[in-house]
């Protein structure tokens, strides 16, 4: 008896007794391991944007060797002349070119695409099938203020950009008011197409307008754009893939979209964009389209202008990105360990239960590899099938381990369907784009609210003191 009084009465055991019972150290905890496991889970973030990254190489390769991201612009009419100047008694001849867009383009294209696996990863290419249609009006060099004489109109050029020359597979050739043509590489103006094919053309000086028709069958990997150069521009593209993403500064005026396929139609007025549809000289330089792969170019002229982008394009998008709903997931990682961690609180409070900091970490532990899994099974089973997989492993380690910590099958089994709520919740919420912020919100208050519900009757001042304590420490305080 007098052991045991000893023992009771000896300070190190009271001190240990208070840190064991202690609500506000037992708080302090939690909340120390919450934030020590936000440790590993920023390091799993980061390892997701390496993969993403990965990824990202993967297709750059790929697309470098198929042709790339593709951008189209023009056709472009050049036609050189030259001004003569007088200064004192001394003519000097300068010569220049002046540049003309189509009266009316249309394009005409078929997309077909192609899955390109490299290692783990997809690419998604297509191979489109393209024809550049309209008419040119004769140049109308009398707005110029250009005489007739000084036109060069043998050495007249039809050019039309091509951002990835790599990915030309047949012979351009142009049909310039019925006679054929050749298309060579190189457009003879770099300032204002840096890459594509040319070819000389015939003009007359009394010509009433040139029609063509430009076939291109060319490889791309997910983008491709148009500059919509005519005056009045259509362009009319289907596809077999059956997530497009339109992007630019016009979206389609009609679009239909289905499991098998889409198409679109755009059509687009001069008047819808900034430049006009004829200068002199290197005055207008299109605007570099996103994702085209065009070389950057640096123009030394005072005169030179960069309008803004006036591109329509659509892109072939994979409508499942793993790694971008890895990195969602992720984020609701501090949600998943306090709630889970809360459980275990209160399984403590209210069922005067004793949890050991250690095994909390533990738990905290399986929570964060849970995103390991994730990852790793989501680059080769699917995201959906990833998820369940790894979540049905995670919550079923945690409830093996807890059948010792809590020692009542009844709690286990409510730890078991509050962890499938929980994880069940967050899968929706990364279904719910649109809505994941309001969902998430409602699903916060409604955990809140069971909380404030389960805890109304609690005495928490008396969750500290046990009936252990000496009679004397009571009369003491």
């Amino acid at each position: 008896m007098n052991n045991e009084s000893t023992s009771s009465s000896n300070p190190l055991n009271r001190i240990s007794q208070w840190f064991k019972e202690s609500l506000i150290v037992k708080l302090f905890s939690i909340g120390f391991l919450v934030l020590i496991l936000l440790i590993p889970n920023a390091m799993i973030k980061e390892l997701i944007r390496d993969r993403n990254l990965r990824q990202e190489e993967v297709k750059a390769e790929v697309s470098q060797s198929w042709g790339g991201n593709q951008g189209i612009q023009g056709p472009v009419l050049t036609v050189p002349y030259t001004t003569y100047s007088t200064v004192e008694g001394k003519t000097t001849a300068e010569r220049h070119t002046a540049y003309f867009l189509p009266h009316t383009l249309k394009v005409d294209g078929d997309l077909k695409h192609q899955i390109r696996k490299r290692s783990i990863f997809d690419v998604v290419l297509y191979q489109a099938g393209l024809t550049l249609s309209g008419e040119f009006q004769q140049p109308d060099f009398q707005s110029l203020n250009l005489a007739q004489a000084d036109i060069h109109w043998a050495e007249a050029r039809l050019a039309v950009g091509i951002s990835g020359m790599t990915g030309i597979k047949e012979s351009v050739q142009v049909d310039w008011s019925g006679q054929t043509r050749r298309m060579e590489p190189g457009t003879g103006m770099t300032g204002l197409l840096p890459a594509g094919v040319s070819a000389l053309v015939s003009l007359e000086a009394n010509g009433n307008g040139y029609r063509f028709s430009i076939p291109i069958k060319l490889n791309g990997s997910e983008y491709l754009s148009f500059e919509p150069v005519g005056k009045s521009t259509t362009v009319d593209l289907r596809s077999d893939w059956h997530s497009p993403s339109f992007e630019g500064a016009f979206l389609p005026d009609q679009r239909n979209i289905t499991t098998t396929g889409f198409s679109a139609v755009w059509q687009v007025l001069d008047l819808n964009r900034a430049y006009p549809q004829l200068w002199k000289d290197d005055v207008v330089r299109f605007a570099q389209h996103p994702y085209s792969g065009q070389a950057t170019y640096e123009t030394t002229s005072e005169k030179t202008v960069q309008y803004n982008a006036s591109y329509l394009g659509v892109r072939l998008i994979q409508p499942v990105d793993e790694y971008l709903k890895n990195t969602r997931s992720a984020k609701y990682a501090i949600l998943i360990i306090g709630l889970t961690f809360m459980l275990y609180f209160f399984f403590e409070v209210l069922r005067k239960l004793f949890i050991h900091p250690f095994q909390y970490l533990l738990v905290g532990l399986a929570l964060t590899v849970f995103y390991l899994l994730l990852l790793s099974l989501s680059e080769h089973l699917g995201f959906n099938l990833a998820y369940l997989t790894s979540s049905v492993a995670t919550i079923g380690l945690i409830c093996f381990y807890s059948v010792s910590m809590l020692r009542i099958k009844r709690l286990v089994w409510q730890l078991l369907a509050m962890l499938v709520a929980i994880y069940g919740f967050i899968f929706i919420l990364l279904q719910l784009e649109d809505y994941a912020l309001l969902a998430g919100s409602i699903g916060v208050f409604l955990a809140l609210t069971a909380v404030m519900y389960s805890s109304r009757k609690v005495d928490w001042y008396n969750l500290g003191r046990s009936s252990d304590l000496p009679e004397a420490t009571n009369n003491e305080q």
